[in-house]
């Protein structure tokens, strides 16, 4: 028989998984789980079992031993290297470039070193020359919270009274001077240090002198903008949401929501903050780890750990205070990114342990866990997630020591787990019972946070775009009663955590709300989609989508070939051939297999050129390509809209922004069809297109041709769809809505001299 400790080094978590199943393959759990009624009968079952426990006792110990080793650590080392590239780009006055380097290095500092105050009192440095004086007064105000030596504080209080003048804060430019006399009252202070410091702290007073009473803004001016309202009012029995609309039950459906009154599209239903989230491991981008929102270029490092980062210091000391306090160590670790979505259920139970809405504790509480329909040995490597996650917080925080469950947990959740808590190991039952339900729970319930962000293939090319990307998982309990649909009439978008769901259409009195779970009917295809659902949320979707076929057909006609007699979309129906949806003629599978396999011969070299930088031999190749594939594919199909697509992008890259234009036009009827007319994908595209349009408005010098006065009637109508689309989406706090505003500003100042 194997021996553990022989097996565990240097396993990750899923090696760790799939070894426990063996081992647990040939006991009678599988069958037994079955009979269990609760999350407890299974972990109570699970302790009991001394290989598994001793299992998981090595490999978190073996985890723990290694955190030093990991590359994602503090470290003086880099830290200091990236102190001195960022010196380096400052005294060369980039600061931009040394703003960047000074909050690396502030991330790798550790916590017990100087080093850490002093790389965000150099960030303060770059932020006053690059004019940004509120970022560099909240640094200042960070750099001597960790520390910064008070014989060099003086620097500091300068740049802060200089900060103070340039905003016009006249009070506090004073205090800060009151704080710099203070300083040259202390004797230790060398005489010609003194008389330097207090000619600058007299130049200070001057401009005070001229400076007019202020309105005394004391506060971080960084803006987010406010969360919108829901429509009609709260309602009192369905928190977060419209009155509008109102949970139901039945046996068939379970909860559901309905509308109660007729809903106009764009009305906003629901405005929820997230109970927990968690940041998605291998995504980095911007974010706080504690309230969502951007973090900016100025994150507020943790002091322990390099993966947690913060918006502000408010944000870091709630995270500090709750949560990250037993988190942190497993940072440390590396544990989080091993085990998905578990991450987030323990985060709900630090949420738990500290929420004081005790409605809020039960509504997540009774959120389904699909305890007996998930497969059993699923079922049961979950649980051995939620024992090794109680086991860390037993040996390696004193989550037990400070936590009192009773008070905490028992007394305000409602659930069966039948643990009185009178010892240690009733305890531990209780806390990896409840972490089962939370994944169970999570498994069906979870909700992604998504952000758009625009993105570009390289420097060169002008043609940016936007695409919508996951950034963290949440849990939502309210907006989780809503139905799946492969049709859904609402949208989901985020402020930060906080979970905006609109009404896509006009819904009426009596009709039900339905959400998407996954993707929809115009985005997956239907088998795809229902093996999505019964795999994940235990359910066959019987939606419209996935039981009317001409619903299938829509998507069909996006990867198929062109009927050779009315040029309609040939359907694929894994059959001897494929038939014409329009006109129902016959066409054998292989009659363009060659024509296609031309076609991406001349894609691919196209590629090459444009890696090579032979824009024009690249342009003969892909128009090659997209004269066969017009030849072989429906006219929606997808390759050809990546071909025009990629031909918009050389020409946008040449320069020759006509021509970038037009292929751009062509493709956004294409994505009308595919997405709908007031989708945000249509939104994206006129968004990318506007960025070309903008382009050759300020770039052309002819500006009296007709085509430029067309480009700008077109770009001003375009910019007027696309704030329509995403005021009816989104909203008009949604980031892309403020981007399409910039946008109509600038055009704004182009049609001065128009008469358009």
């Amino acid at each position: 028989m194997m021996r553990v400790a022989d097996v565990v080094t240097e396993m990750d978590w899923y090696k760790v998984i799939d070894t426990l199943d063996c081992m647990l393959k040939l006991s009678p759990l599988n069958s037994e789980i079955r009979g269990m009624k609760y999350e407890s009968d299974l972990i109570s079952r699970l302790l009991r079992n001394q290989e598994v426990m001793k299992f998981l006792s090595l490999w978190l110990k073996d985890l723990y031993n290694a955190k030093d080793k990991r590359k994602q650590r503090k470290n003086l080392e880099i830290s200091t290297a990236f102190k001195v590239a960022g010196n380096k780009e400052f005294q060369s006055k980039k600061y931009a470039a040394s703003l960047e380097l000074y909050t690396k290095s502030a991330l790798y500092a550790p916590a017990n070193s100087v080093d850490l105050s002093i790389a965000i009192a150099n960030r303060s440095a770059s932020l006053f020359y690059l004019d940004r004086w509120q970022d560099c007064i909240n640094d200042i105000k960070l750099a001597i919270k960790l520390g910064y030596p008070e014989n060099l504080r003086y620097k500091l209080h300068l740049r802060a009274a200089q900060c103070h003048i340039k905003l016009g804060n006249r009070r506090l430019a004073v205090e800060t001077v009151l704080q710099m006399h203070s300083i040259l009252n202390q004797r230790n202070i060398p005489s010609e240090k003194k008389e330097r410091l207090q000619r600058q702290v007299n130049d200070i007073t001057s401009k005070i002198s001229c400076m007019e009473d202020d309105a005394d803004n004391t506060t971080d001016t960084t803006e987010f903008p406010s969360q919108p309202e829901v429509a009609y009012g709260e309602n009192p029995n369905f928190r977060f949401a419209s009155a509008a609309i109102e949970v139901k039950y039945t046996a068939e459906k379970g909860r559901y929501v309905v509308a109660n009154r007729d809903i106009k599209r764009g009305q906003v239903l629901i405005v929820e903050k997230a109970f927990a989230f968690v940041p998605l491991s291998h995504v980095k981008v911007d974010i706080c780890y504690n309230c969502c929102r951007s973090s900016g270029d100025t994150p507020v490092p943790c002091t322990e750990c390099v993966d947690s980062t913060y918006c502000n210091i408010d944000c870091w000391d709630e995270a500090r205070s709750s949560y990250h306090r037993w988190e942190c160590l497993g940072n440390q670790m590396g544990l989080w990114p091993q085990i998905g979505i578990s991450y987030l259920a323990i985060r709900m139970l630090f949420k738990c342990t500290t929420a004081t809405d005790d409605n809020r504790l039960n509504e997540v509480q009774e959120l389904v866990t699909n305890f007996s329909k998930l497969p059993p040995c699923d079922v049961i490597s979950y649980g051995v997630t939620a024992i090794m996650l109680m086991m860390y917080l037993s040996k390696y925080t004193d989550f037990f020591k400070v936590i009192n469950l009773k008070e905490c947990l028992i007394s305000k959740l409602s659930n069966n787990f039948n643990c009185d808590l009178t010892t240690e190991s009733d305890e531990r039952l209780y806390v990896s019972s409840l972490l089962l339900r939370h994944i169970l729970q999570l498994i069906s319930n979870g909700h992604a946070i998504t952000k758009i962000n625009a993105i570009a293939d390289n420097n060169k090319n002008k043609l940016l775009i936007q695409q919508q990307d996951r950034i963290a998982t949440a849990i939502y309990p309210s907006a989780s009663m809503m139905n799946h649909s492969c049709e859904p009439n609402i949208i989901n978008s985020f402020l930060g955590h906080i979970l905006i769901t609109k009404a896509t259409q006009d819904i009426m009195a009596g009709e039900e709300v339905f959400n998407c779970y996954g993707a929809d009917f115009r985005r997956m295809p239907r088998k795809e989609r229902q093996d999505k659902m019964e795999s994940q949320y235990c359910f066959k979707c019987n939606c419209a989508a996935c039981t009317i076929p001409e619903y299938e057909d829509t998507l069909k006609k996006f990867t198929a070939m062109k009927c050779p007699e009315c040029s309609g979309p040939l359907n694929d129906n894994r059959q001897a051939h494929m038939s014409c949806i329009d006109c129902g003629v016959a066409v054998y599978h292989d009659t363009y297999d060659f024509t296609l396999i031309q076609a991406q011969q001349y894609f691919a070299k196209a590629e090459m050129c444009i890696e090579d930088e032979k824009y024009e031999e690249a342009l003969v190749k892909l128009k090659e390509c997209l004269l066969l594939r017009k030849g072989a594919l429906y006219k929606c199909h997808e390759n050809i809209t990546t071909t025009m697509d990629l031909i918009a992008k050389v020409y946008a890259i040449m320069g020759q922004w006509l021509n970038s234009i037009s292929y751009l036009e062509h493709n956004l009827v294409t994505i009308e069809e595919r997405y709908g007319f007031w989708s945000i994908e249509v939104c994206n595209e006129i968004n990318k297109l506007t960025d070309i349009c903008l382009q050759y408005l300020q770039e052309e010098p002819n500006t009296t041709s007709k085509f430029y006065k067309n480009v700008l009637k077109k770009t001003r109508r375009y910019l007027n769809r696309a704030q329509e689309i995403i005021d009816l989406t989104y909203g008009p706090w949604n980031e892309v809505y403020r981007e399409i505003a910039v946008k109509k500003e600038i055009l704004s100042s182009i049609l001065k001299n128009f008469n358009v």
